[in-house]
């Protein structure tokens, strides 16, 4: 039996140009779901069996040729088969964090990645949107108020598959918003 990917097995992947008289997959595409999948193995946003499994490429271009099919095809088995083995062998480690009385604890709350038909939010936008709600939990009296939040703008990745999920980030302000308009009033 083959030893689970790692991160340095995604990064260091490398595929073929598509046979004579077949166009491939589109690099790109391939690549930024491969940045993904290299993402999760490392401890970032989740990415499960099915989420590879419903990754979908377009063909490359007429003129240039993508990736193997076949061989990306059998790359992304392998991904499945490490991340169904990591799952059914996953523990949960819980870690009591002691801060100091004048440190307020933010709790992290992971934002699933968009899924596979569907543009998600660009991560730096959503990083600037993180760090304006961290202020918000951190000084209730600097917070932002409701009309700043309603007024950040979120950008959509240019391809679908990527980014976090729209609809996650999509509560997750207006719950926010909803709160600073409580503690406005």
């Amino acid at each position: 039996m083959k030893a689970p990917l790692t991160p340095d097995t995604v990064r260091a992947v490398t595929f073929d140009r598509a046979p004579l008289g077949r166009r491939g997959y589109h690099e790109e595409q391939v690549d930024a779901f491969l940045d993904r999948v290299e993402a999760a193995l490392s401890g970032g946003a989740p990415l499960t069996p099915d989420d590879v499994r419903a990754a979908v490429f377009d063909q490359a271009s007429r003129i240039r040729r993508g990736y193997d099919e076949d061989q990306v095809d059998a790359f992304l088995d392998a991904v499945v088969v490490t991340l169904s083995e990591g799952a059914a062998n996953r523990t949960v480690v819980i870690q009591r964090v002691v801060t100091p009385p004048d440190v307020v604890e933010v709790p992290f709350l992971p934002l699933p990645p968009a899924p596979p038909n569907v543009r998600g939010y660009r991560p730096d936008d959503v990083d600037r949107l993180s760090r304006l709600l961290t202020a918000a939990a951190k000084d209730p009296a600097n917070a932002p108020t409701a009309a700043q939040l309603a007024q950040l703008r979120l950008t959509l990745t240019p391809l679908v598959g990527q980014g976090y999920d729209p609809r996650t980030v999509d509560a997750l302000v207006d719950a926010w918003t909803l709160d600073l308009r409580r503690r406005e009033a």
